[in-house]
C-alpha cells in the first residue's frame, strides 16, 4: 500500500475559499439582476429626449436642438459612474412633483431602451430618469427611476454630476447646488 509523500492540507481550503467567493457572487448577482452588480457603473445612459423644466417653463429637447448632444453627452458622463450601492431611501412625493413643476429646476431625461445600473441594489429597468438641479433634493447629485410617466421610490447617487452642471451652466441656466471650483 502506497502512502502520499506529502499531505496537501492547501487544496481543500483553496477549494473552499473558490467555491464560497463563488456563491457570494452568484448570490449579488441573482439579488441585483445583472452580473455585473459589483462596478457601480450604468450602460445605456444616453437619452433620446430631454425635457428642462425651469421655474414652470418646460423646454423639449430632441436630437435635433442645437444643445442636445451637449447635454445628452454630459448627462451620459455623469451618470455613466454611481457613488451608492443601494437605493437612497427617499422618494418624490405629490407636492415635490409639484415644486419641481413650478418653482424649481430639474431634468428628466426619456430613452428608448431601458437603462442598466449596475450596482448592488435591484433598481429595474427604468426608462426615464428625473435629475432636481435646484430645489427639493438638488444638493445630492440625486437621480430618481421611473417609467411610463411614473416615478419610483428610492434613488441613486452620480459620483460625478460636474458634467451635467456644466453643461447646463454652458446653457444659461444655473443652480444653488454646485459651483464651479475656482
Amino acid at each position: 500500500m502506497n502512502h502520499p509523500s506529502k499531505i496537501r492540507v492547501y487544496e481543500p481550503f483553496l477549494w473552499m475559499v473558490v467555491i464560497g467567493a463563488g456563491i457570494v457572487y452568484l448570490l449579488n448577482a441573482f439579488n441585483s439582476g445583472t452580473w455585473l452588480w459589483f462596478q457601480s457603473t450604468a450602460t445605456n445612459v444616453r437619452p433620446s429626449r430631454i425635457i428642462i423644466i425651469d421655474n414652470g417653463q418646460r423646454t423639449a429637447l430632441s436630437p435635433g436642438h442645437a444643445n442636445f448632444h451637449a447635454l445628452a453627452d454630459a448627462a451620459s458622463a455623469s451618470l455613466s459612474k454611481l457613488s451608492n450601492t443601494d437605493l437612497i431611501s427617499i422618494g418624490l412625493s405629490d407636492d415635490t412633483l409639484e415644486a419641481y413643476a413650478t418653482h424649481s429646476l430639474v431634468i428628466e431625461l426619456y430613452f428608448d431602451q431601458p437603462v442598466q445600473f449596475n450596482t448592488l441594489a435591484r433598481v429595474g429597468k427604468p426608462t426615464q430618469l428625473l435629475i432636481p438641479i435646484e430645489g427639493t433634493h438638488a444638493d445630492g447629485g440625486y437621480v430618481f427611476r421611473g417609467e411610463n410617466g411614473a416615478w419610483w421610490f428610492g434613488a441613486i447617487r452620480m459620483a460625478d454630476p460636474a458634467p451635467l452642471y456644466a453643461a447646463l451652466q454652458h446653457m444659461g441656466y444655473t443652480a444653488a447646488a454646485w459651483q464651479p471650483a475656482g
